[in-house]
C-alpha cells in the first residue's frame, strides 16, 4: 500500500472518528427515539440562546435546524450504535411536533445529489399521526455528517431547510 493512500485512509478513519461521536450512546431509548439526558449532568451545559436563535437541543433530544420562511423548525436525531435518523417537523412555541406527508434528504456534499425519501415511522407515530419519519441507511448518515438540504411536505406546501457538516460537541 502506499503511504499517500495510507494516510488517506487514517485521515478518513479520523473524520469518521470525530464526527459520529458524542451524539447518542446507546441504543434507542423509546420507541419514539427520544433519548434521555440522565446520562449526563445538564448543569454543565449553556441552555440559553439569543433571541431568535434556536435551543442547543429540540424537544426530543435532536438537533435543529431553521426552515426558510416559517417559524417551523426541523429536529433530526441519530444514534451512535446504528445508521437510523429521524427527523420531526416542529412547532416551537407549543413545542409539538407537526404532522406532515412527507421528508425528503438531499446531499449537499459529493458528487451523488440522489435525494433520500424518509419513511414515515407509525410506531413511533402513535398510530395514524404522521410525525416522525426515518430511514436506516449508512449513506444516509454520512451524508448527514457532510450537510444536507431538508424539504417537507405538508399538504400542497413545501417547507425547506438545511442542515450544516454535523461538527461534534462532547454531549
Amino acid at each position: 500500500m502506499k503511504i499517500g493512500h495510507l494516510f488517506t485512509l487514517l485521515a478518513l478513519c479520523c473524520f469518521c472518528t470525530v464526527t459520529f461521536s458524542g451524539c447518542e450512546t446507546g441504543t434507542e431509548k423509546t420507541a419514539t427515539g427520544e433519548h434521555d439526558h440522565d446520562d449526563h449532568d445538564h448543569a454543565g451545559h449553556d441552555h440559553g440562546h439569543a433571541e431568535g436563535e434556536l435551543p442547543a437541543h429540540g424537544p426530543k433530544g435532536g438537533h435543529l435546524f431553521k426552515l426558510d420562511g416559517t417559524e417551523l423548525v426541523g429536529e433530526w436525531l441519530h444514534y451512535n450504535d446504528n445508521d437510523i435518523i429521524r427527523v420531526y417537523l416542529l412547532d416551537m412555541k407549543n413545542k409539538d411536533a407537526v404532522p406532515c406527508d412527507g421528508i425528503t434528504i438531499t446531499p449537499t456534499a459529493g458528487d451523488d445529489k440522489t435525494p433520500f425519501v424518509l419513511e414515515l415511522d407509525a410506531e413511533a407515530s402513535g398510530g395514524d399521526q404522521k410525525l416522525v419519519y426515518m430511514l436506516d441507511e449508512k449513506a444516509l448518515m454520512l451524508a448527514m455528517s457532510l450537510g444536507v438540504d431538508v424539504e417537507f411536505t405538508v399538504g400542497d406546501k413545501k417547507y425547506k431547510g438545511s442542515i450544516a457538516p454535523h461538527a461534534p460537541h462532547d454531549h
